[in-house]
């Protein structure tokens, strides 16, 4: 109890602070919205480095083989699957059932050669 009796008016003396509880509300909707973030980011991380990168997209290139890639997309994962038709240092373009794609390199997460399943 901490003492007031110093105070001129009665109502400060008698005044009872609520302690922490006054600052719950605050602490519940920031915790709360956190949280919410926390839920919703997606992980970009990547193992490849940009010289691994293109060395598969050139892999993929020059056998013109289709690729699975995983990339960042509008903060947003996507995943795109096709034939790389063009490729320089920076940028790719992939064509897929859709049309073409054009794609940062440093966009790229995940790169997988296609295999299709072959129907007996």
């Amino acid at each position: 109890m901490i003492d007031r009796s110093y105070l001129p008016f009665q109502s400060a003396r008698d005044y009872q602070d609520p302690g922490m509880q006054k600052w719950m509300g605050f602490f519940l909707s920031e915790h709360t919205s956190s949280l919410g973030e926390e839920k919703n980011r997606v992980d970009f991380s990547t193992n490849l480095n940009s010289i691994e990168k293109l060395l598969l997209l050139s892999q993929l290139y020059v056998g013109q083989l289709k690729g699975c890639f995983v990339v960042k997309e509008k903060k947003q994962k996507t995943t795109i699957i096709g034939e790389v038709k063009e490729l320089s240092s920076k940028t790719l373009s992939i064509r897929t059932n859709e049309g073409y794609r054009l794609i940062e390199v440093a966009d790229v997460l995940e790169i997988q050669l296609w295999e299709e399943e072959i129907d007996d």
